[in-house]
């Protein structure tokens, strides 16, 4: 009976962990700032307007051929949500100053760092 506890506890265990999202730092990234892939999200720190990421990220999923399924500006945040090849994406765009803004790329529910990566080097060059 105390091996089928401790087998019970090592899955439930195991299964915490690899829910846990993955935690690693990616690039330091030249010109658009920061880069780094944290729980399932590449962030990006970048020396534009939000407005001026916004319409980037809309011209990032023109070209990609996304459908945008939801697009909400505010003064300082903006939220792009779209599908895709690699399936949802989701863009969220945060000022932290007038010139600087902090974006998280999000593909799919539990992050896909390939994908996220991938369409951050298309973004990248209007960042």
């Amino acid at each position: 009976m105390k091996f089928k506890a401790l087998l019970a506890a090592l899955v439930a265990g195991g299964m915490l962990w690899l829910q846990s999202g993955c935690v690693g730092l990616v690039a330091v990234g030249a010109g658009a700032g920061t880069v780094a892939y944290i729980r399932g999200d590449l962030e990006v720190e970048s020396a534009k307007p939000v407005d001026v990421v916004m319409a980037a990220i809309e011209q990032t999923c023109t070209e990609l051929n996304f459908n945008i399924d939801k697009k909400e500006t505010k003064a300082f945040t903006g939220t792009v949500v779209a599908d895709g090849d690699f399936g949802r994406v989701v863009f969220k765009a945060k000022a932290r100053n007038p010139e600087k803004t902090e974006l998280s790329i999000r593909v799919g529910p539990f992050g896909d760092q390939g994908a996220s990566e991938l369409i951050y080097e298309k973004l990248k060059p209007k960042l």
